[in-house]
């Protein structure tokens, strides 16, 4: 049995587990990707990229690729139509979902959205982490994992020759899905409304081109008595989902869907008995809001499906798996490289749980809308925020590696604000500036240091200077704001938007999080030095 050794071992080679992997090598962090399929996934499963996610793969040079590869989706953008029949579909009341959110993202972001499909989008994160030379094994699955103070060992085993292995870790993380058995095997419960409905997802190939070009939608609810259920879109061509309810609770199963009748259901849905459907796939899911009751045990970690489970209305759910990966790479990059403290690990659950709680509830209370026939919807009092973006971004991050502002004690601790400018736990604010005369957006000086941001006659530049150079392997990026900085502000807006007087400054993390606001003058090396040890957890520890 071979041995090898990694700083971390990722289970699950799928959408969240590729990111995960990829925002690692970022930060020069070594892994191995096992997956237990042959290759990456032939079912579309998650249908689109949000504008955050687009944000973090910036600096990979990948998103031409994602819209490229969703080009074709995107034809029908997030236009919702309800009919009995697709054939008798009324496409004058096409509703779009996305117009809104659209719209504000262009304040928000330097980037958008793309509608592209999972099993088109995990091929392009592959070919980006092979350009780091990364270990990825298909076809290998997890038999068995124990931990200790030093590591996690992991027995996996080739699912084609039955070889086994021995893998060694310092860290695990658990990127397995909606049935995680790493979840299952540490005793972690989940918690949350619970199952809103099981779904099969029939994925099939038929040309509807005749019935949708020229007008194109995302989603058609289908009321038909004998095929209720949800058409969607793939390809808005010949490539289709067609979700339908089932019942687990009276025996039905995976079985009870053979392709003959699948075939029946999506020519009944469409409203042509004479249709030519070939079913690729029969997916069985489940439409739940739940999320783990722990995120993390000893040096085990769950992301994505692994850690909440979400209904597909608002299309958070792989989005959320990918902000977990990101959230915890820059943290056990820096635990790893010996900059932080082992202590830092644990603010990934306080604060992805609390992001998660807020998602979760969020897509179900959007689901009780009876926004789509494939998830149950139940009349409640409460409504979801006014805006999808509230879920995508503005949601705040409360843990020890934010240095919260004392206003926030003031008041309700929401799990977001209501506008991003600069407060510390949010999303650092989006603006063009100018460096060597050329646009930059303050987005892309985020990903993989911490960075200081000071106006060009702030003396706490020298304070982050000193302490960059006193923490063992820490990298600070400094840059000035200003007419003759490092970066221009030609329209004066650094100050407004991010909320600091002359002669403040700010710190963001390697996630592009806002970790410390000073509004302030002062040169405190001794301030600046403090702040850090409290984010990086080392206020306990004589050398940092």
């Amino acid at each position: 049995m071979r041995k090898q050794k990694y700083p971390v071992l990722i289970v699950g080679g799928g959408l969240v587990g590729l990111s995960t992997a990829l925002f690692l090598s970022h930060h020069n962090i070594a892994y191995y990707v096992i997956e237990r399929h042959h290759g990456t996934s032939i079912h579309p499963k998650a249908r689109g990229i949000n504008t955050r996610s687009m944000e973090l793969f910036r600096p990979f040079q990948i998103e031409e690729q994602i819209r490229i590869a969703g080009e074709a989706l995107s034809k029908g953008g997030g236009g919702l139509l309800q009919a009995n029949t697709l054939i008798e579909a009324d496409f004058s009341t096409i509703k779009d979902l996305i117009h809104q959110l659209v719209s504000e993202t262009e304040q928000l972001s330097p980037t958008r959205g793309s509608f592209t499909t999972q099993d088109l989008m995990e091929p392009i994160l592959l070919q980006a982490i092979q350009a780091y030379k990364a270990d990825v094994q298909f076809s290998m699955e997890l038999v068995s994992f124990t931990q200790d103070d030093q590591g996690v060992t992991a027995i996996i085993q080739n699912r084609d020759t039955g070889v086994r292995e021995t893998i060694y870790a310092e860290y695990l993380i658990a990127a397995d899905g909606a049935n995680s058995r790493i979840r299952q095997a540490l005793g972690i419960q989940m918690s949350g409304r619970g199952t809103l409905s099981y779904n099969m997802n029939l994925y099939f190939r038929a040309n509807l081109k005749p019935y949708v070009e020229g007008r194109e939608f995302s989603i058609c609810n289908i009321n038909h008595p004998e095929a209720t259920g949800t058409l969607v879109s793939i390809n808005n061509d010949d490539l289709w989902t067609f979700h339908v309810n089932f019942d687990p609770a009276r025996g039905e199963s995976l079985s009870d869907f053979p392709d003959e009748r699948c075939i029946q259901l999506v020519r009944k849905a469409v409203g042509n008995p004479e249709l030519d459907v070939k079913m690729i796939s029969v997916l069985p899911w489940e439409a739940a809001v739940k999320v783990a009751d722990r995120f993390q045990v000893g040096r085990i970690f769950l992301v994505g499906d692994a850690a909440h489970l979400m209904p597909p209305t608002g299309g958070f759910g792989g989005n959320s798996g990918i902000a977990d990966g990101h959230n915890l790479a820059w943290k056990l990059a820096a635990v790893l490289k010996g900059m932080a403290a082992p202590e830092l690990l644990s603010t990934y659950e306080i604060e992805r749980k609390a992001v998660s709680h807020f998602t979760t509830e969020q897509a179900g209370l959007i689901a009780n809308t009876g926004q789509l026939n494939m998830v149950s919807s139940k009349k409640e009092s409460i409504a979801p925020v006014a805006s999808n973006n509230h879920v995508i971004m503005r949601y705040q991050y409360r843990s020890s590696a934010v240095i919260a502002e004392d206003s926030d004690a003031e008041r309700s601790l929401l799990p977001y604000v209501e506008q991003l400018d600069g407060k510390p736990g949010t999303r650092a604010p989006h603006i063009w500036l100018e460096r060597n005369g050329h646009p930059i957006s303050t987005i892309d000086l985020f990903n993989k240091n911490f960075v200081l941001l000071a106006d060009e006659y702030s003396t706490w530049i020298h304070a982050a200077q000193y302490v960059a150079a006193d923490f063992n392997n820490l990298t600070i990026d400094i840059y000035t704001v200003g007419q003759t900085g490092s970066l221009q502000d030609p329209e004066n807006r650094w100050h407004k938007i991010y909320r600091i007087p002359a002669g403040g400054a700010m710190l963001i993390r390697p996630d592009g999080f806002v970790a410390w606001r000073s509004g302030q003058a002062g040169n405190s090396t001794e301030t600046l030095s403090c702040v850090m040890k409290q984010l990086l957890s080392l206020e306990n520890y004589s050398e940092h």
